[in-house]
């Protein structure tokens, strides 16, 4: 799993893995932090096909709208596991078929490093999760957003970071103890930083029905999959 850089240092051969919407299907739970903050139903395809601007001013009532700014925060302390029905909701999470036989696969060859958006209040769920649901546990590494990198989703703080920004810190980290090889994410707007930081293999997991190949191809990803089975069998390769 070594690979050796020009300037002579070896790093970990590392391949970096998004979690929610990339190995795990979040949109049932987001059904969930929905119906706890508007009281109504908000249909699966509506979740999976709009932002959450236009989730809320769909969906919301009037009234609601006009409380724009608790609403933002009850959302995001809901999703963050701020509040522990926001924990219970967490059960409604699904496996993206195929993920953890690839995965598996591939931390035979390479360092798994999964990169995510959720933050470190939730290290110990997230491992049990990504445990039950038969991905990778062990000799693994696991970066996750501090609670202060969602100050400004919040409206806390509108001079603070924006979550691109804190994905590009942490990706930077990653790049400094790993030679990251390979990528996988479901986010289009992620893959510049991909792109900026060499890495050769970027792989965009397709949400249909809220990006288009085009966008992930255009962001920077080298190729675009619709399932993990497409990548069985496609181990990662030394620089």
């Amino acid at each position: 799993m070594l690979a050796n850089k020009a300037d002579g240092v070896c790093l970990l051969i590392g391949v970096v893995v998004d979690v929610d919407d990339t190995l795990i299907s979040t949109g049932r739970r987001m059904q969930g932090v929905w119906r706890e903050i508007l009281g109504r139903e908000v249909p699966l395809e509506a979740v999976e096909t709009y932002g959450l601007e236009q989730i809320f001013m769909k969906f919301a009532s009037p009234e609601q709208i006009a409380r724009v700014r608790e609403f933002q925060k009850r959302f995001w302390d809901l999703l963050l596991c701020l509040e522990e029905v926001g924990v219970e909701l967490l059960r409604l999470h699904e496996p993206v078929p195929y993920a953890a036989d690839v995965l598996q696969s591939w931390s035979k060859h390479c360092r798994l490093v999964y990169l995510t958006g959720r933050t470190e209040n939730t290290r110990d769920i997230t491992l049990g999760e990504l445990e039950k649901f038969g991905f990778p546990t062990k000799n693994i590494q696991l970066v996750m957003f501090d609670l202060e990198d969602y100050s400004r989703a919040k409206g806390e703080n509108p001079s603070g970071p924006t979550l691109i920004d804190a994905k590009s810190r942490l990706f930077s980290l990653i790049c400094q103890e790993h030679d990251v090889v390979r990528v996988v994410d479901d986010y289009p707007d992620y893959f510049p930083i991909y792109r900026q930081s060499g890495v050769t293999d970027r792989i965009g997991f397709l949400r249909p029905r809220k990006y288009s190949r085009q966008q992930y191809i255009e962001k920077g990803a080298t190729r675009v999959v619709e399932s993990w089975e497409e990548l069985q069998g496609d181990l990662p390769e030394p620089t």
